[in-house]
């Protein structure tokens, strides 16, 4: 797909009709998929007639995938803080 800078509805990764298919097949109305992707239900009847980005089309690939919204437990943080303190000694 070639991405045209000077038409926004060209940097559209699925058009409005292929974003509204994809939730009619996975019978999700449209408060539904909102809450799964935490945004208001008038923002995806935004994206069934505008389209979505990539990375919105990778949200709806997650949902596909079963997998939760990502929030950072503290296990997380602490494994973050280890690799950057493990990184900045590699470096010195």
């Amino acid at each position: 797909m070639v991405l045209r800078k000077n038409n926004p509805s060209q940097d559209k990764f699925l058009t409005g009709e292929e974003t509204r298919c994809w939730r009619l097949a996975r019978r999700l109305t449209q408060p539904e998929l909102a809450e799964w992707l935490g945004v208001s239900p008038q923002a995806v009847s935004k994206m069934e007639r505008r389209g979505v980005s990539r990375v919105m089309a990778l949200a709806l690939s997650a949902i596909d995938r079963g997998l939760p919204p990502f929030k950072p437990s503290p296990e997380d943080y602490e494994a973050a803080q280890q690799q950057i303190r493990k990184e900045d000694d590699e470096r010195e």
